[in-house]
């Protein structure tokens, strides 16, 4: 055999043995593509969860805010990640945390305050992730009655649900004016008596958020004067439980989390798709949730901003006796990091 002929010989059983470590690589490399995206969880990736599916009671309230989760309901996302939603429906977070604080449900959509108040009087509550954030609070007047600009608050009855954000987003607001809570004479209503007892006449003002603040311009006409709170309040919306239901559960934390951040992507993805189904479960007209959705940003996350909110309205709720305590709690306690961390990483900015 030719020098020639031994060389070919040995090339060609050279390509045949790489021909299977190239397949490798090529299949590697692949693989590295669909996971790159991928320290989170992908939308189209879904758990196999073994075992018979878990059952939880989540309470929800009518409100833009919670929109991932009523998507995650309609589309069926829990059941991807194992799990049987149970729905509770409140008027207000406050309300659906009272729930979980009863033992009547695991988990609760709410906004920021309810959880730091119920921190502040020493229950064991812990946010798994902010859902949204959103500047839809605002105070609500009656022209009418003499209230057209903040500055006339002083001497009025304001409306409000103690204990909520709108509570707290009006004494925010008076502080603007350099009035006091005593400055005015403040009426505790549920939330969705607020409209109402404004166009009575019960009250002069109303200090709340949408849809309510919807509600009342709708019934006023043009006697309403509405001061937002853009600027002075940004509220948040989370999921909320018992800090025994995150230590004992975090599995199950974790799948609620994956299939919330299913209904985050779907969100921003296709808005138009996720209308009908928020529409429905606030029971408002398309065109009027589109507005409500377009006020709230819409992500899983657990900033620092959320941990320094919760402090000052701890020092708040203290310093006008809305809640009582000895001393303030930890709030580094009312935040469960290590579910959303699994789920979405770089969406955890909280310091330990």
């Amino acid at each position: 055999m030719s020098d020639a002929s031994r060389i070919d010989g040995v090339a060609g059983r050279w390509r045949l043995a790489a021909r299977p470590r190239a397949w490798a690589l090529m299949l590697a490399a692949a693989l590295l593509l669909v996971l790159l995206p991928g320290c989170e969880r992908a939308d189209d990736a879904p758990l196999a969860p073994s075992g018979r599916p878990e059952s939880l009671v989540i309470a929800l309230t009518p409100y833009a805010g919670a929109a991932p989760a009523f998507v995650a309901l309609a589309e069926g996302f829990f059941e991807r990640e194992g799990l049987t939603v149970t729905v509770q429906r409140h008027p207000s977070g406050k309300a659906a945390l009272d729930a979980v604080l009863e033992g009547k449900a695991d988990l609760a959509t709410v906004a920021e305050l309810p959880v730091a108040l119920a921190a502040v009087r020493g229950h064991p509550v812990t946010i798994l992730a902010t859902l949204s954030t959103q500047s839809d609070h605002a105070i609500v007047g009656r022209t009418d009655l003499g209230v057209g600009s903040p500055e006339s608050l002083k001497g009025k009855r304001i409306g409000v649900s103690a204990g909520t954000s709108g509570d707290f987003m009006l004494d925010v607001m008076l502080v603007r004016q350099r009035l006091a809570r005593a400055d005015v004479r403040v009426v505790d209503r549920k939330p969705q008596e607020l409209a109402g007892a404004l166009a009575s006449g019960e009250v002069d003002a109303i200090a709340t958020w949408e849809p309510y603040i919807d509600d009342a311009r709708r019934q006023l006409g043009d006697r309403a004067a509405v001061f937002p709170s853009d600027g002075v309040y940004d509220s948040s919306f989370n999921l909320a439980a018992l800090r025994r239901f995150a230590l004992q559960r975090g599995e199950t934390a974790r799948r609620v989390l994956a299939a919330l951040q299913r209904a985050e992507q779907l969100l921003a993805r296709d808005p138009a798709a996720c209308e009908p189904i928020v529409a429905r479960s606030l029971g408002k007209a398309p065109g009027e949730t589109r507005q409500l959705l377009a006020r709230s940003r819409f992500a899983l996350t657990l900033e620092q901003h959320l941990l320094v909110v919760l402090e000052d309205e701890g020092r708040w709720a203290l310093k006008n006796r809305v809640a009582t305590a000895a001393q303030a709690p930890n709030f580094l306690d009312a935040v469960y990091l290590d579910g959303l961390a699994a789920v979405k990483p770089r969406a955890v900015t909280i310091i330990r």
